[in-house]
């Protein structure tokens, strides 16, 4: 009996380390700013040296990140630069457009940033 217990147990410990691995790097929850800062600064100096596929990820992924009254107006401004192919136009569209709210209601607000913008890194 006891070593059915130790048999139970080992394998509920391994299933239980599996899933706390396979969820490790999905997405990763930090503040707006910190993601401005660390990742699309980023793909803006990757994209300013002739690679486009990072800003254009970053374009793609921004909007799911605006709140829920901002979120028709963040999805415009980068489906135009996605168009245009002009994407740095969007982070300036956005600054101005969101500059008083973006103090007041983005800056400190936690994010969930998919797996596939930080692998831009």
């Amino acid at each position: 009996m006891r070593r059915f217990y130790l048999t139970i147990s080992l394998a509920v410990a391994c299933l239980s380390a599996g899933w706390i691995f396979s969820q490790e790097g999905e997405s990763k929850e930090m503040t707006l700013h910190d993601f401005m800062e660390d990742y699309v600064e980023l793909a803006e100096k990757k994209f300013k040296k002739g690679n486009k596929e990072p800003m254009k990820k970053m374009l793609e992924v921004i909007p799911s990140l605006a709140l829920a009254e901002d979120k028709e107006e963040w999805e415009k401004i980068t489906r135009e630069a996605l168009s245009s192919e002009k994407y740095l136009s969007s982070c300036k569209a956005c600054h101005t457009k969101f500059k008083k709210s973006y103090k007041k209601s983005y800056k400190k607000r936690l994010v969930s940033i998919p797996k596939e913008i930080l692998e831009i890194k």
